[in-house]
């Protein structure tokens, strides 16, 4: 009777396997949430002028702004800052812990410190929000001129009204992603980007097609665009599903017979360490003012961003590669503590075959990690600055170019290592409860 109950038992267990495709179910429906939430515009917008206006200036820094946003921007909706405010603030807040002493603490410790800094990062994404939607609502009310009325009713209200939607839009956003994170599958901020940059694929192979048949671009270059793309593709995912094995040996322990077995594995060090995260964080600070001086080119600092920091200039080009590098370093010095993996393999008696334990070890990783993040931040920026200069000569689409491909690249590879790790988690426990009857 008993074996008969435990038998019902774990035949109702087998259904927690279920909760993989519950998962998957809530990221959908997250995830179209979403997308229906980049259809409602702020109130008081002529959303045919709008319209007009983006669709003019599809191939300069509103393109790029409007293809993280998932074309929210270009229809000036409540999600037309998308999570960029919330990446900013991520920076802001991680650059100001690096620099107190207690950052490994807040890092690393109890979560009660990691969700105050959560929490930090959340005031400051508010704040971004307000100066930006801001600076972007005084813009369209700056660009009301003669017949072109693009904000209804200009005023104090139309502000208020835009910020708390704007606002409201960027912090729904933060929670979906956090939803995603907690009840479905893969990382919930990157999800959102990525869906975004997947649903403007239509716009621009169309945009690619209307080029070709106005004679812009030739059916060679058009094939030549697509083998690019393909080739960079091909090279995005060898590069990120390459690791550098360092070598781990287990202490001999002694078996039953009296021998002593050697066992070893290694710790797998990925060629790009730090993913897609410096290109987020590259475009986000270099767009955010580029966005607001757009809005505001009557003032002099506006002309000066715009007439260095446009698309195709050298100065656009150097600072964004600057950038690149200094967030590849600086998020792999973030998530991957060399110190830390030392002490760690010291006190559990294991040891890189060559290397003494202690301070050498980490002196061996902090050399492997470092030519590691120099080339992979060389990857990165040649990914990302030769679509920049084919979009800059010859008006091909964004979604072609290098940062998009990255985010797409690793959010899919992200997602599938997290489904198969679920899968292998559930059919472990159904494995260990079926031994379990066995033994009765």
């Amino acid at each position: 009777m008993g074996s008969k109950s435990l038998l019902n038992k774990f035949d109702f267990s087998l259904l927690y396997e279920g909760d993989l495709l519950t998962r998957c179910l809530f990221t959908i429906v997250a995830l179209i949430t979403y997308r229906l939430a980049t259809y409602i515009p702020i109130p008081g917008i002529n959303l045919q002028l709008i319209n007009d206006f983006f669709s003019k200036n599809s191939h300069g820094v509103f393109g790029v702004f409007n293809l993280l946003s998932g074309g929210a921007l270009g229809r000036m909706t409540i999600l037309s800052l998308n999570v960029v405010p919330y990446v900013v603030s991520s920076i802001i807040i991680q650059l100001i812990l690096a620099t107190i002493k207690g950052v490994n603490e807040i890092k690393n410790n109890n979560e009660l410190r990691r969700s105050q800094m959560n929490s930090y990062i959340r005031y400051v994404t508010i704040i971004l929000c307000i100066i930006q939607s801001f600076a972007i609502l005084l813009g369209l009310e700056n660009m009301n001129t003669g017949d072109n009325i693009i904000v209804l009713f200009p005023g104090f209200w139309f502000r208020v009204i835009g910020i708390f939607s704007l606002l409201g839009g960027t912090m729904f956003l933060v929670w979906l992603g956090e939803k995603i994170n907690t009840n479905g599958i893969g990382n919930g901020i990157s999800l959102i980007i990525f869906t975004g940059i997947i649903s403007e694929l239509h716009n621009a192979l169309s945009s690619i097609f209307t080029l070709n048949r106005a004679g812009s671009v030739s059916i060679i270059m058009i094939f030549f665009i697509f083998l690019l793309f393909l080739l960079l593709l091909a090279l995005i995912i060898f590069v990120e599903r390459s690791y550098r094995k360092i070598f781990v040996q287990y202490p001999r322990k002694q078996s039953k017979r009296g021998l002593y077995n050697d066992n070893h594995t290694y710790i797998p060090l990925k060629l790009n360490i730090a993913g897609v995260i410096p290109t987020i964080f590259a475009n986000a600070i270099i767009l955010t003012p580029i966005t607001i001086a757009n809005f505001h080119k009557e003032y002099a600092w506006s002309d000066f961003i715009l007439s260095h920091f446009s698309a195709g200039k050298i100065t656009y080009m150097v600072f964004y590669l600057i950038l690149m590098i200094f967030f590849s370093f600086f998020y792999t010095a973030f998530v991957f503590n060399p110190q830390e993996v030392a002490d760690t393999l010291r006190k559990n008696g294991n040891f890189i075959p060559g290397k003494r334990p202690g301070n050498h070890t980490c002196s061996y990783l902090q050399y492997v990690v470092f030519r590691l993040t120099f080339f992979g931040s060389l990857y990165l920026c040649s990914i990302c600055l030769v679509p920049e200069v084919m979009r800059y000569y010859y008006s091909i689409p964004l979604i072609f170019g290098g940062t998009s491909l990255l985010i797409i690249v690793n959010v899919i590879i992200d997602t599938i290592s997290q489904l198969q790790a679920h899968i292998f988690a559930n059919r472990y426990d159904a494995f260990m409860k079926k031994s379990e009857l066995g033994n009765l």
